[in-house]
Parts: structure tokens; C-alpha cells; sequence
């Protein structure tokens, strides 16, 4: 688990920062990710969904920082200066970006609940390819830590998925 993750929110802090979930479905802990970077906190603080969506939004405005077909991912900035990593599913490579559908590059701006990209949930099924999700914050140095949602169900673009606090 990584230090930043918490359990609950400190007793103190400076300023808090809520990310809405770019995903649909029940929050599930980062170490159900069949990865070893992901469980050992190497990729950062975050959480991970079970997704029932197709579509990815951005869980707040800013940027595009890069875009990766063959891990059906994106990464973003806030306008805070916030990085994120937002991932479909695990180990995707050998599909080579198949029925991922991304319109964005690096460098375009993005707004809050604007779809990142889609992706063919039932396809990635029968190819062997878990729903689980995740989205991990990359400069979490800062922070003094990032606690999850305790809700089960999360919506796209709807509730709140990471509180940050500085």
C-alpha cells in the first residue's frame, strides 16, 4: 500500500481537493488490481472500480498529458497541477488498442465530466480482460494523503471517487 493512501481523513490539514470517479461501478481496493505496481503502490494513491461503463469521463478539468491505446489509459492534469493516471481493465498490450476509441491528444484541454475515451466493455470480457479500473495520482508527494470514497457504487462524473488533502 502506498504511505499517501489513508484510511480516514486527517485531523489536520490546509486545503482539501475532491476528484469525481471517471468511472461507473462498485469501488473495489487498488489491490484487487492484477498488477504487481498497482498492489504494492508503486503507480500511486487511488482507487480502483469494477466498472458496468464503456465510457471514461475526466474527474476534473485540465489537460492531456498523454494517451496510451495499448493500456487503454490516459494521463491528466488539474489545473491545480494534479497528475493522474486513468486505466480500463489489466493487462490490455496484446490487444494493440482494439476497440479503444480515444479522439484526444496530448496537450488538449479537457473539462470536467468530458468522456477521456470508450472502450468495448463486453469485447475486453470475452477476451479475458478484467473490468477492474483504476485511477492513480502520479505527483502525490504534496499531499498529506488521499482517502478513497467509503461509498460501495460509484457514478461517472457524479460522485466524488479520491479527497485529497494538503
Amino acid at each position: 500500500m502506498n504511505a499517501k493512501q489513508l484510511q480516514y481523513a486527517p485531523d489536520s490539514f490546509t486545503k482539501q481537493f475532491v476528484t469525481l470517479s471517471p468511472f461507473s461501478g462498485q469501488v473495489v481496493s487498488l489491490s484487487h488490481i492484477d498488477d504487481p505496481y498497482y498492489k504494492s503502490g508503486l503507480m500511486g494513491p487511488g482507487a480502483a472500480i469494477s466498472s458496468t461503463s464503456n465510457t471514461v469521463v475526466s474527474p476534473f478539468a485540465g489537460k492531456v498529458l498523454s494517451v496510451s491505446p495499448l493500456d487503454y489509459a490516459i494521463d491528466i492534469q488539474s489545473s491545480a497541477g494534479l497528475k493522474c493516471k486513468i486505466k480500463y481493465g489489466g493487462d490490455t498490450s496484446h490487444l494493440h488498442g482494439a476497440q479503444f476509441a480515444c479522439s484526444l491528444k496530448r496537450g488538449d484541454e479537457i473539462r470536467l465530466k468530458q468522456v477521456l475515451f470508450t472502450v468495448n466493455a463486453a469485447w475486453l470480457k470475452q477476451r479475458g480482460v478484467s473490468n477492474t479500473c483504476s485511477m492513480t495520482l502520479l505527483n502525490a508527494n504534496a499531499l498529506i494523503g488521499v482517502l478513497p470514497t467509503h461509498q460501495k457504487f460509484v457514478e461517472a462524473g457524479e460522485d466524488t471517487l479520491l479527497t485529497l488533502y494538503l
